[in-house]
């Protein structure tokens, strides 16, 4: 006769139940742990980062009028409106153009330096002292284009104003005058008679002499190598 083993039904006991001892008490899983401080951090740190990139946004799209050179004013011309025009810029603490609200106080002023068309205006390209300078006197020098380099003049480019005798030849003989310095200030177109007239800025001694020799054409003009 075959027996039959009884069904056993549930879990399987645990080895503590076998040797008669108390089953372990099951722990709650742990707690996560809150922390207040860190999660204000990171909501801050969000808040801050939203803050900085709409000020980014609004400062790149806020421009400023300035003053700009709307065409090509050469070294000790006076500014006239008509070399002026407004350009309109990001804000930039890097850059210093002058305010174009400020435009009236511009004209009438030197230019100090060679100004380009597009470049913006800024203070120390301008000066309230007038051609020539104390000290100074302003020559119209007629010459031949024997006389001067075929390399246009510029104004501001130094030169050398060599005395020649009739015929050309060079100024050799004992007492005659010597080579002056001077700085080009604008030369014009050549005239009819074929002398181009250069204004140059020379010293005041040297000013009433230059202008005899100019009168007969005897200067002949020299670009230097500038600094």
């Amino acid at each position: 006769m075959t027996r039959t083993q009884p069904v056993t039904t549930g879990a399987a006991p645990s080895p503590a139940e076998v040797h008669g001892l108390p089953r372990a008490p099951v722990l709650p899983p742990p707690r996560r742990r809150r922390r207040p401080a860190l999660l204000a951090l990171a909501v801050s740190m969000v808040v801050l980062g939203a803050l900085g990139a709409t000020y980014l946004a609004t400062s790149l799209g806020r421009t400023t009028a300035v003053i700009a050179i709307a065409r090509e004013v050469p070294w000790g011309q006076t500014l006239t409106a008509a070399d002026l025009t407004e350009a309109r810029i990001p804000a930039d603490p890097a850059l210093e153009p002058i305010p174009y609200v400020d435009r009236d106080q511009v004209i009438g002023l030197v230019a100090a330096t060679s100004l380009r068309p597009g470049s913006l205006l800024t203070r120390d390209a301008l000066t309230d002292q007038r051609l020539p300078a104390p000290g100074q006197q302003l020559v119209g020098v007629g010459v031949s284009l024997v006389q001067l380099p075929t390399t246009p003049l510029r104004p501001g480019d130094d030169v050398f104003l060599v005395p020649v005798a009739a015929g050309s030849a060079p100024a050799t003989t004992e007492g005659a005058p010597s080579v002056v310095e001077a700085t080009v200030v604008k030369s014009g177109p050549p005239g009819t008679d074929g002398l181009r007239v250069v204004d140059v800025l020379v010293d005041a001694a040297d000013g009433p002499d230059v202008a005899a020799r100019a009168a007969a054409g005897l200067i002949a003009i020299v670009v230097v190598a500038g600094e």
